[in-house]
Formats: C-alpha cells, sequence, structure tokens
C-alpha cells in the first residue's frame, strides 16, 4: 500500500500522511518536513565545554565531495548560553574535503553550552548539484552533522561523538518538536560505579522542555529544565545501572561524558546513550 501511495499520490500528500501515522512520535514539526528542498540548510545541535584542553570540529564539504574537487567554503559556528542566548558566531574558511577545525575559547562562566555548524560558499550547493545533473530529487536539504573531538587534558589524546539529530535550520526555523505525549528513553548502557559521568542535555526545540532523570536502581529522581537552545547537564558518580529520561521529547538522547574533563588520567570517554 506504502508503495502504491507514492507512486500515485503527489509527493506532499504522502508525506503529510505518513507524518498522521506517527504522529506521537516524530521527531519534526509537520510544516518542515513537507518543505524541505535544497535551500535548506539544517544543523545539529553540538555540545561545548569549557574544562576541556581543547575542542576541535571534523567539518565535511558537501560541494567538494560532490563535485570531487576542492571548493573554498566557509564553515560557521553560532554558540548559545545554557540559557539559550547567542553569545557569538565563529567563522573559518577550507577548500578541503574534510577539516579539523580548532574551536576558539568561549567567555562563559557555564560549564556547558551548545553550537551550531553550518555552511556556505559563493556558488550554492544548488548550483554545485543542478551543474552535475544531481537535481532530480527536489525533496532533500543540506544537514550538517559532523564530529565533535574533546580534549580533556593531555590535548594529542581525544575522543569524538557525532551530532544528535538535525533540528536547527540556518534561518532559525526550528524544526524539532515536542509532543503531546511523555516518551521515556533509556540509556542502553550499564553506569558503574568506578566512574563520574556527566550527562548533557540541549534543547533544539522552541519550547522550554521539562526532562525526568530516573536512576532505575534508585528511588532518586531528578528534574531539569531546559529554555528553548539551552543546556543543563546532571553528574552521576557512585551509582551503578541503568538511567532513564522522561521528556516530551521523542528521543531524549544526552551526550555522556565519562571521566570528564579536566582528566589525565587516560579513562576519560564521550558517547551518546
Amino acid at each position: 500500500m506504502k508503495k502504491i501511495f507514492k507512486k500515485y499520490l503527489p509527493h506532499q500528500l504522502v508525506q503529510y500522511l505518513m507524518y498522521l501515522r506517527n504522529w506521537e512520535h516524530n521527531i519534526y514539526s509537520l510544516n518542515t518536513q513537507i518543505n524541505i528542498n535544497l535551500d535548506t540548510n539544517i544543523s545539529d545541535f553540538f555540545i561545548w565545554g569549557k574544562e576541556f584542553s581543547k575542542i576541535e570540529f571534523v567539518a565535511e564539504n558537501l560541494r567538494a565531495l560532490l563535485s570531487g574537487k576542492n571548493i573554498e567554503v566557509f564553515h560557521t559556528f553560532r554558540f548559545f548560553s545554557e540559557d539559550g542566548e547567542f553569545i557569538e558566531e565563529q567563522k573559518f574558511s577550507s577548500s578541503k574535503f574534510f577539516e579539523r577545525i580548532k574551536i576558539n575559547p568561549i567567555k562563559t562562566e557555564s560549564k556547558y553550552i551548545s553550537f551550531t555548524h553550518f555552511v556556505d560558499s559563493e556558488k550554492s550547493l544548488k548550483k554545485i548539484l543542478e551543474e552535475a545533473g544531481l537535481i532530480e530529487n527536489k525533496n532533500i536539504c543540506e544537514q550538517n552533522r559532523g564530529y565533535t573531538m574533546y580534549y580533556p587534558g593531555n590535548k594529542n589524546f581525544g575522543c569524538s561523538a557525532h551530532g544528535n539529530f538535525g533540528g536547527i535550520s540556518k534561518n532559525k526555523l526550528i524544526r524539532s518538536k515536542t509532543n503531546l505525549k511523555k516518551h521515556i528513553y533509556t540509556s542502553v548502557y550499564e553506569y558503574n560505579k568506578n566512574s563520574v559521568y556527566e550527562i548533557v542535555f540541549n534543547n533544539p526545540t522552541a519550547k522550554t522542555i521539562s526532562i525526568k532523570i530516573l536512576l532505575n536502581n534508585s528511588k532518586e529522581k531528578i528534574i531539569l529544565e531546559l529554555p528553548s537552545f539551552g543546556t543543563r547537564f546532571f553528574k552521576v558518580k557512585n551509582y551503578r545501572g541503568s538511567i532513564s529520561f522522561e521528556s516530551n521529547l521523542p528521543i531524549c538522547r544526552p551526550l555522556i561524558f565519562k571521566n570528564p574533563a579536566p582528566n589525565f588520567e587516560g579513562n576519560f570517554d564521550v558517547f551518546h546513550s
């Protein structure tokens, strides 16, 4: 039936019907799902930490990758405070297919904040695809994922994590949304007593969200309030077992720093849950 719908019905109507089918579990709003096109430029919402000795971002150059040659682009990073206020912008130019960019220090008292990453060039991605004859599917868009490299102490040793889910467009149209129903997300990980963890959440939606942290082997329950574009974290120590997160987000997936910075012991790690 799904194949028949796709074959005979207009694309936007198919998108609408599929969206209604999963109404309570969609990550993105209906409007932004239907109106995706090559003029849309979307970023994940990444985590920056104050106490790391160095943070780098591994950025890809889609224009160079698709054309098979070096093309100069501008990588733009926008940083937001723990309460979601814009702090500053950093811009770097590169023509490489992939570029490891060292992020400049940010003046903030917060331990963790969040940032977006967008790519621009003199020749648009849409124009490059048109010249390469790759423009048949118009219902695609540019998404900037990338990896953030965290160095907890020694500047020659670090760990990386990719973005969470693309939710913020360049024109500040927020794609990610909350749902009416609560969802419970459980980490596929067993926390252990020999390590300390900092669980970091950010909010890519337009609304303030409430996250209930459930330590499943304990009666302790913690509630974090995150404003739009805001960042919060919770420290876990001397605990063994699983942890769940209850919120109105379909996927409330934090970034977890194991034995966080500053750390010169060699037992640091960062991962999604």
